[in-house]
């Protein structure tokens, strides 16, 4: 709120003002609208003593004040040196605690080149970052800019030392600053998250391997990017829209401060909006308790800086994709949508991008392997080829203009025939893999061709590997793919064989910096199809479903020690599990799963899965294990506590009744409450 200057507030420099490499420190009072608005006579008190101990701290260690400039109840002050900066900082904020405790004033401190508008006032991006950094902090708090840190060096006052809060996007500055936050003894040191969207990038995964051609294509979706909210890349499968979104959006990144966020809907099996909304939160790490999940996802995207939503696969739900993102970008004029799929969403101000298969050279090719490097195909082909020591000559390549040329240009099959070449002749390879997709009259039948060409060379174990991995998902971790390979004829050496042989062949791929490996949506669907027809399934379904009952059980049990974030991996598997138990004659893992997570299913942004799971409870009964279901049932009352039409609170008496009985005082406490507590999960 702008309140009038009054005498004796505010002191002018009677000096120039410096220029060079400065320090700002900028302060203001948070929530001073709503406080002026309550009590405006005490404020006036409370405001112009604030001013007088700013006014002393900041003289005291040699700042200098520019003209007011009419910017409410903020200080702005300069020096020339950042240690006196900040001991000028602590100082005030000491002396404010200790006269004003209930005035939350923050305060932020940037270091950087000053730019004189005229004698009395500065301009420019350093003061504007300054000003950034402050509105990212809480009263009380204390941040500084990680120039002003390294400026500051081994300077810091005694007793006062600095927390790394992570690296944040600044609304309308490109880049992202690492912010830090000052300590003191006699300070408060927890604080709730800063006011600046996300740290780092967002969830932008490492591409498993590098970007190859599409060089037009790429800059075309970057310059659209810069003046269009939606595009929407359209395409075949294995075609190359993921890999070229993920491309643009790293291109993108360092202009979308608020973060580049990936959510694949690659397992999404309903077409309603708060399933797409519930991958959304997971994907961006939120939680809404008994918020709308699209309110949630909106509030977070309106609060950040520029940043860039990337949905891969909205085929799989088109109706509440195109609903939700119509919803969000009505909402938060800072996002961006870019999304992939096979038909467009059909929203207002979409724009649409075809992406075809890579280019390839034509049938009367006659040019050596320099030539090849003119066509994307081949190119690619080239360098896949490359990591698995692929030694060409000239003669090769007329050879592998034919080979690109049969696969009609398909980014994914190319990169399989690349993975044969450590074991055939490329001339052999280009006849026998063109026996295979000679009649494929489509990309996708191309890359279907491919695939089970790839699959027919496997052997039996490494088949077997693939279709159980299938059962998976989302990315894995290798401890969570032997768990549930192993078994059936596969013991844990051939199993790791297996995966060995399936990651050489490019069928999987493996996340250095995750350490987990996924598995593309095409060479899934095809796995998944072999594995639903083969005797593998029933002690897969049980293998997966014990394994991720175990991961819901460890996460329950660290409680707030783990952050929902890392449990995010996992959870889609988890849901899958879920599922298959309760559609199952054993609910066991089920019964886990339900016990481990069902106080937390609106923290975890699964509406859905709280009203299916509270629903398919009310059809059991305490012959399922009276401990087990009375434990269930307390939760999903928590869970439900808002909702008290919910038909699972009529069941609230008989689980706590149960729950006594046996000494469940959890269950007890979340039926009493009606709402979660912090204790280890049990049952």
């Amino acid at each position: 709120m702008c309140r009038p200057r009054q005498d004796g507030w505010v002191t002018r420099a009677a000096d120039p003002l410096p220029t060079g490499v400065v320090t700002f420190l900028l302060t203001d009072i948070e929530g001073s609208t709503q406080a002026w608005q309550a009590a405006p006579g005490e404020m006036t008190a409370r405001v112009s003593r604030h001013y007088d101990i700013l006014e002393a701290g900041i003289a005291a260690h040699g700042g200098t004040r520019p003209q007011e400039q009419g910017e409410g109840d903020s200080v702005v002050a300069v020096f020339v040196d950042a240690a006196s900066a900040l001991a000028a900082a602590v100082d005030t904020q000491l002396a404010l605690r200790r006269d004003l405790p209930d005035l939350p004033v923050r305060m932020a401190l940037h270091t950087g080149e000053a730019m004189l508008r005229d004698e009395n006032n500065y301009v420019g991006l350093t003061i504007i970052r300054c000003a950034r950094i402050r509105s990212c902090g809480h009263g009380g708090q204390i941040l500084l800019s990680d120039d002003t840190v390294a400026e500051i060096a081994d300077g810091l006052p005694n007793g006062v030392g600095v927390v790394d809060l992570g690296r944040y996007g600044l609304r309308g500055l490109e880049g992202r600053e690492r912010i830090w936050q000052v300590t003191h003894t006699a300070l408060p040191t927890t604080f709730p998250p800063l006011k600046a969207g996300t740290s780092a990038a967002g969830n932008l995964p490492t591409p498993i391997s590098s970007f190859v051609g599409r060089r037009l294509d790429l800059a075309a979706v970057s310059q659209s990017l810069t003046t269009n909210r939606l595009i929407t890349f359209t395409g075949e499968a294995g075609i190359g829209k993921s890999r070229l979104a993920h491309a643009a959006a790293d291109a993108a990144a360092n202009s979308m401060p608020g973060g580049v966020w990936w959510v694949g809907l690659a397992d999404v099996s309903d077409d309603d909006v708060p399933v797409v909304a519930s991958a959304v939160l997971r994907a961006c790490a939120l939680s809404g308790a008994d918020a709308d999940p699209v309110d949630v996802i909106a509030d977070h995207f309106r609060s950040v800086a520029e940043s860039l939503l990337i949905i891969d696969g909205h085929e799989r739900a088109p109706v509440a994709t195109a609903s939700l993102v119509e919803r969000l970008l009505a909402r938060c004029p800072d996002a961006r949508v870019l999304a992939t799929g096979r038909e467009p969403l059909r929203i207002p101000g979409e724009v649409v991008l075809s992406v075809a298969a890579m280019t390839v050279p034509d049938e009367d090719f006659d040019g050596g392997l320099a030539d090849l490097d003119e066509f994307d195909a081949t190119r690619l082909f080239l360098e896949r080829g490359a990591d698995h020591d692929l030694v060409t000559a000239d003669s090769d390549a007329s050879d592998i203009a034919r080979l690109c040329r049969g696969l009609r240009g398909v980014p994914l099959a190319i990169e399989l025939a690349a993975a044969r070449t450590g074991t055939t002749s490329i001339p052999e390879l280009a006849t026998s893999l063109g026996d295979v997709t000679a009649d494929s009259a489509s990309v996708a039948m191309t890359l279907t061709s491919s695939i089970a060409w790839t699959y027919q060379f496997l052997d039996p174990q490494a088949q077997a590997a693939l279709r159980r991995l299938a059962a998976f998902r989302g990315e894995f971790e290798i401890d969570a793919a032997t768990a549930v390979v192993a078994g059936d004829g596969l013991d844990e050496a051939a199993t790791a064989g297996a995966i060995s042989t399936l990651l050489q062949q490019n069928l999987l791929a493996f996340d250095d910096d995750a350490e987990r490996i996924s598995i593309a949506p095409a060479i899934r669907t095809f796995a998944r199809e072999r594995l639903a027809d083969s005797a593998d399934l029933a002690g897969v379904t049980v293998r997966h479903g014990a394994w991720f009952a175990a991961v819901a059980e460890r996460f329950a049990e660290a409680g707030s020690a783990m952050p929902q974030s890392l449990l995010a991996p996992d959870l889609a598997d988890v849901l899958a599990a879920l599922d298959a138990s309760m559609q199952s004659s054993d609910s066991t893992v089920a019964y886990r799963i339900l016990i481990a997570l069902g106080a937390q299913w609106r923290n975890l942004g699964q509406f859905d899965v709280g009203d299916r799971a509270a629903t398919w409870l009310c059809a059991r009964t305490p012959s399922d294990g009276e401990e087990r279901w009375a434990a269930a049932v307390a939760r999903h009352c928590a869970n439900h506590a808002g909702d008290r039409d919910c038909p699972i609170h009529a069941y609230a008496d008989e689980a706590l009744a149960i729950a006594e009985i046996v000494g469940d005082a959890t269950s007890v406490e979340f039926i009493e409450r009606g709402e979660p507590v912090e204790a280890p999960a049990t049952g």
